[in-house]
């Protein structure tokens, strides 16, 4: 059998409705905020962060990276994202491991340019405009 409030607690908890102050008749538990579950707050960090950095499509040797990139950019990552397909050396690279252009070459009116990258002693080529000027923000 359930109990029931006593008139005056139920009377005086009406008229506090009416006032919009609610949270007097509401015991301390009902009153704290509702946190997110985990997950939903790691979302939230996430989503709040920003978008990751895009990879960067970059190979050792700029004849790979004209071979792969003659479908386009698309293509070249759906390449790359296939694990039986000849990537020719090339790699989708996080931005964050891409350092300063080492050198600049220019074949049939394209420029390229080959970015070292942290960890290897070989630079990688990509077109030029790819990566973000000396000094840009994220560039290091």
């Amino acid at each position: 059998m359930s109990r029931r409030p006593p008139l005056l607690a139920a009377l005086l908890c009406a008229s506090l409705l009416g006032a919009n102050l609610l949270g007097a008749c509401l015991p301390a538990q009902a009153q704290q905020p509702l946190r997110p579950k985990a997950g939903e707050k790691a979302a939230a960090d996430k989503a709040a962060r920003g978008p990751a950095p895009a990879a960067v499509i970059a190979c050792p040797s700029v004849a790979n990276y004209r071979m792969l990139m003659q479908a386009g950019a698309t293509a070249a990552a759906a390449t790359l994202a296939d694990p039986k397909a000849d990537h020719l050396g090339c790699a989708a690279l996080p931005r964050q491991r891409i350092g300063a252009v080492v050198d600049r070459v220019t074949l049939a009116g394209r420029s390229y340019d080959c970015a070292a990258v942290k960890d290897t002693t070989v630079c990688h080529w990509v077109e030029a405009g790819t990566l973000p000027a000396a000094g840009a923000q994220g560039w290091r």
